[in-house]
């Protein structure tokens, strides 16, 4: 394994693009940017689910610039001139401090330890990457990281568990939001007939179908798209693990798509906000089966009445 480098230039805002451009054309091609005010910018509008430690970020009114690189690949002192004369050109301040050598490791592959097989009722889940011992469990191979999706977050938890307990033999399921494919996968392994996944991200429909292929799996269409937009027909299933405010667009139109005796399956809700989705279900003719809870993050199963 190759050793790395690192040195931060600490500039004033707005120059920060013009600098990491200068470094770029130097031949460093990593690069991280730190501005407080991108902090201070996002918790106006900080989604519920994100919590922000203070400790973790230090106030400064510049902007910091990490640059890392491999051994013998660039002059650092041709680059540490380079600044100093845009910095002396343009008359800011700018601070540039060389760090230590990095711990040799491979960058590429070090992510990968965080993650390990692990099993939610008798489905095993495991990155693509690790081999698993003869099991009487149901194996779903997932690349982790595609797209968001793992198993390991509640929610995903929360709605593989409903999936495997309501019984999908020759069902036709939907799946909005499918992000990695995760649940499509789940639910075409538990003998569903076919699987509709469709996602607002492209990179979610690459990685819905990457994983597809990963578990052999043929019976999952993904298509890109946002809530119902591309979904024709009616299913049999429908599962949708997205936000609160996403689900309050969605809920008023499955009519449209849910069967006769059709089930619902919502997660991606947090517990104190059981009594609004409940609420809107059932001002939308639905009637709640089961409310489950893992954490502080619920799912809630339901149907449309007097169908």
């Amino acid at each position: 394994m190759e050793k790395w480098f690192s040195f931060d230039i600490k500039c004033p805002h707005g120059y920060d693009e013009i600098i990491s451009s200068i470094l770029y054309d130097l031949g460093i091609e990593n690069l991280q940017i730190e501005d407080y005010q991108d902090i201070v910018d996002f918790k106006k509008d900080q989604p519920y689910w994100v919590v922000l430690d203070e400790d973790e970020f230090e106030y400064h009114d510049n902007v910091v610039i990490k640059a890392f690189y491999k051994e013998d690949e660039i002059d650092y002192d041709l680059i540490k001139k380079s600044i100093e004369d845009f910095a002396s050109n343009n008359k800011i301040k700018v601070e540039i401090n060389k760090n230590s050598v990095l711990e040799d490791m491979d960058w590429a592959n070090e992510w990968k330890k965080y993650y390990k097989p692990f099993s939610i009722g008798n489905i095993l889940i495991k990155p693509n990457w690790i081999d698993v011992e003869d099991t009487d469990k149901i194996i779903v191979e997932i690349n982790p990281g595609m797209a968001f999706g793992t198993g390991l977050h509640e929610t995903t938890s929360l709605c593989i568990k409903e999936l495997e307990s309501i019984g999908l033999d020759n069902k036709k399921v939907l799946d909005i939001g499918c992000g990695s494919g995760i649940l499509s996968i789940v639910a075409s392994k538990l003998n569903a007939k076919e699987v509709f996944a469709t996602d607002i991200d492209p990179l979610a429909i690459e990685a819905t179908v990457e994983n597809s292929k990963l578990n052999s799996i043929t019976n999952i269409q993904s298509v890109e798209g946002s809530l119902l937009d591309k979904v024709e027909g009616k299913y049999d299933i429908v599962i949708a693990n997205i936000l609160l405010n996403v689900l309050e667009i969605l809920i008023p139109d499955l009519n449209t798509v849910l069967n006769d005796n059709g089930v619902f399956i919502c997660s991606g809700l947090i517990n104190t906000q059981r009594e609004k989705i409940v609420n809107i279900l059932e001002n939308n003719g639905f009637e709640i089966i089961a409310i489950d809870e893992k954490g502080e993050w619920i799912s809630v199963v339901s149907r449309l009445k007097n169908v």
